[in-house]
């Protein structure tokens, strides 16, 4: 008898110490895939400078956007994940305006810098829907795991909390439906 309650109570403390590694294991998962969209978000706020450089350069032409662009710099290399993610989303409401400019400068739309900035744009833009994508996912299955039970009451007694998720806004969804549209 004294056997079967050991083994009982080994089993238990096992399964324990494989949820609690199981919850860790995916709160590290959160770390690395938010990394990867603070990767592009740095790589993006470095373009997003050469790019109001060359505006600035080819048109000698100071606009409110530009200002904008420039301070929410510093917010998308901050380490608050909402601040961050909220930056990302005011500086992808201003890129279209940037677009409409190069119309209205045609030594803008014929520079090349310009066009490459631009395609380069585009581009941090596709990777960082898709860290975000990553990100959301691995942040879903986190807190799955930590409210079901019998996890639940494990992630409870270690104090372990739901983390947000960070959803494209109407206007990035805007966005990138229209430089679709345009590509086509």
């Amino acid at each position: 008898m004294g056997y079967v309650i050991l083994a009982i109570v080994v089993i238990l403390v096992l399964a324990l110490i494989g949820m609690y590694n199981g919850i860790i294991r995916k709160k590290n998962y959160i770390k690395e895939a938010w990394s990867s969209i603070d990767v592009q978000l740095k790589l993006k706020s470095n373009v997003l400078t050469n790019l109001v450089d060359t505006i600035k350069m080819q048109t000698k032409y100071e606009s409110e956007t530009l200002e904008k662009i420039i301070s929410m710099r510093s917010m998308l290399l901050s380490g608050n994940k909402g601040e961050a993610m909220k930056a990302n989303d005011s500086v992808s409401k201003m890129i279209p305006s940037l677009f409409a400019m190069s119309e209205s400068y045609p030594e803008l739309k014929s520079n090349q810098s310009f066009l490459k900035l631009m395609e380069d744009i585009k581009n941090v833009e596709d990777k960082i829907a898709y860290a975000r994508t990553r990100y959301n996912k691995t942040v879903t299955e986190y807190n799955t795991s930590i409210q079901t039970f019998p996890a639940s009451l494990f992630a409870g007694i270690f104090n372990f909390k739901a983390e947000e998720t960070y959803e494209i806004s109407d206007v990035e969804r805007d966005y990138s439906d229209n430089l679709r549209i345009n590509q086509l």
